[in-house]
This record gives structure tokens, sequence and C-alpha cells, in this order.
């Protein structure tokens, strides 16, 4: 395993480290969108020098196109005047201008390859960070939705667990005693009532003895 390879693996295992200890994975999500949102910047200012100097080199090559027409014409005209030696030396311009021509084309086909390949690239990431951005929302609606299960599931188990820790069969029996004991202090008001209607029938009446003593006299 190579150098590289073994430095891709540390940080794989630490980014899965992070992820397990991180308790709400949105705010990673929402890291990785502003670093892929940095390095899309970062790229787009790079790849602005690059088509810059493509811009450039057209504009040099535009440039050589038409000196070497114009000295094109100039050859013309000398041989038109019989001026050989001076038609040599616009043809020895021209052939300079036309070499440097397809040298800046050379560099211009080079630089324009490169600045697509930058577009292109540029185009996936931000299509890469237009995708993360709608996970980044379904993840969040997904968690949130998750969280909440959880806060409900936490308070049904807690209340089931209160529930389970009181006995239906002893608050029957406690119920049960209460009536016992209520069925029992009435069966003892009851003889109560029943002794009074006892004493008042055993009970002496005075104006009747009074009566009885009178006659006896």
């Amino acid at each position: 395993m190579g150098l590289f390879s073994r430095i891709s693996n540390i940080f794989k295992a630490k980014v899965n480290d992070t992820l397990d200890n991180v308790e709400n994975p949105i705010q990673l999500l929402d890291q990785k969108i502003r670093d892929m949102e940095e390095n899309l910047n970062k790229a787009k200012l790079s790849s602005a020098q690059i088509l810059g100097n493509v811009h450039e080199i057209e504009k040099k090559m535009n440039i050589s196109k038409k000196e070497s027409a114009d000295y094109d014409e100039k050859v013309k005209l000398a041989l038109s005047k019989g001026n050989e030696e001076l038609a040599k030396k616009a043809l020895q311009r021209k052939l300079e201008l036309d070499k440097k021509y397809e040298s800046l084309k050379s560099s211009y086909n080079e630089a324009a390859a490169k600045a697509e390949h930058i577009k292109k690239n540029l185009r996936a990431l931000e299509e890469e960070i237009e995708k993360t951005r709608h996970y980044r929302d379904e993840a969040a609606a997904r968690f949130n939705n998750a969280e909440a299960s959880k806060k409900v599931n936490e308070i049904l188990a807690n209340v089931q667990t209160k529930n389970n820790s009181i006995s239906i069969d002893d608050i029957e029996r406690k119920i049960q005693r209460k009536e016992s004991l209520a069925e029992g202090l009435g069966e003892l008001k009851d003889i109560d009532n029943l002794d009074k209607e006892f004493e008042a029938l055993e009970s002496v009446d005075l104006d009747l003895e009074l009566e009885k003593y009178k006659n006896k006299q």
C-alpha cells in the first residue's frame, strides 16, 4: 500500500469517527456544503485567470493574422513594382508572422482545452453542490422526524414504565378494603340504631309511673 493510500485511509477513518461522534449530522452536511462552495469560488478565480489567458492569446493571434495579411499585400505590391528585394523582405516578415501565428494557435488550443476542462469540472462541482443541498434538506426532514419520533417513544416508554410500577391488583385491593371498611361502618351504625330502639322500648314513662303512684295514695 502506497503512502497516499495510507494517508487516504487514515483521513477516511477520522471522518468516520467524526460522523459517529457528531450528534447532529445535518451540521456536517452544512459544513460540507460550505467547504464545497469555498472550493468552487477558488476554482472560479483560477479559471478566470486561465480564461483571461485564452482571450489574450486569441487577441495576439488576430493581430498576427492581420499583420501577416498586410505583409502579403506588401509582397504583391513590391512584385508589381518590380522590387524583388523589397518583396523578399516583406515575405520574410510575413513568414515570421505566420510562424508566430501557428505558435500562438498551438498555445491557444492548449489553453482553450484546459479552460474547457476546468469549466466542465466547475459545472460538475456546481451540480454536486446542488445535489448535496437537496440531500441536506431531505436529510434534515428525516432527521427531525426521527428526533420527534424518538422523543414520542421515550415519553411513551416512560409512561409505560410508570404504569408498570403501579399494579392494578394493588389498586383493586385498596378499593375493596375501603369498600369493606365502609360496609363495616354501616353495619355498626345499624346496630347502634337497633340498640337505641330497644332502649326506647325499655325506658320508663315517668308520667305513667306518677299516675300509678297517685292512685296508690
